[in-house]
C-alpha cells in the first residue's frame, strides 16, 4: 500500500491521493484501515486532504463512510485529516463513530491530529500501567 507508512511500532499513517469517486476513497480507506490491523498497529491518522474527484459527503454519505470505517477499525483509534469544507459542523461522522465504540476526531492538519494520539496514548498508559492490549483485541 503506497500511500501507507508506520511510524514506529504502533502508528500507521494513510495519506491517499488523486482524483477519484467518493466510494473509491472510502474503500482505500477502509483498506489501510485493515491493513493497520493486520500489522496491529493501535492507531492511525488518515489523510484525505489528497484526495479529490467528488464533493463533501452529505449525512447519509457521511453515515455510510464512517460506518463502512467503523467496521473495518476494530479497536485503533482514528485521527482524520480533512479539508474544512468537508468536516461537518457538528462532527457527524466522528459521533457515528463514537456511538460504536471507534475512538476517532477530524482535524484540518496532521500535526493535531499527531497530538490528539499521542495524548490518547498518554491516558491510556496512565490509565492501566502494565497493561497491554491482547492479541485480537
Amino acid at each position: 500500500m503506497k500511500a501507507f507508512e508506520v511510524l514506529g511500532a504502533t502508528r500507521g499513517i494513510h495519506r491517499p491521493a488523486g482524483e477519484m469517486s467518493l466510494q473509491r476513497g472510502i474503500e482505500q480507506v477502509a483498506q489501510a484501515l485493515l491493513h493497520a490491523r493486520d500489522l496491529g498497529l493501535e492507531d492511525i491518522v488518515v489523510n484525505t486532504t489528497g484526495l479529490g474527484g467528488f464533493e463533501a459527503p452529505g449525512v447519509f454519505e457521511r453515515y455510510a463512510m464512517i460506518t463502512r470505517w467503523v467496521q473495518c477499525a476494530g479497536s485503533l483509534r482514528i485521527a482524520i485529516v480533512a479539508r474544512p469544507a468537508f468536516i461537518d459542523h457538528q462532527k457527524i461522522g466522528v459521533l457515528i463513530a463514537q456511538n460504536r465504540g471507534v475512538t476517532t476526531e477530524v482535524f484540518t492538519d496532521e500535526a493535531s491530529a499527531l497530538k490528539w494520539l499521542d495524548a490518547r496514548r498518554a491516558r491510556a498508559g496512565a490509565s492501566w500501567p502494565g497493561c497491554r492490549r491482547a492479541a485480537g483485541y
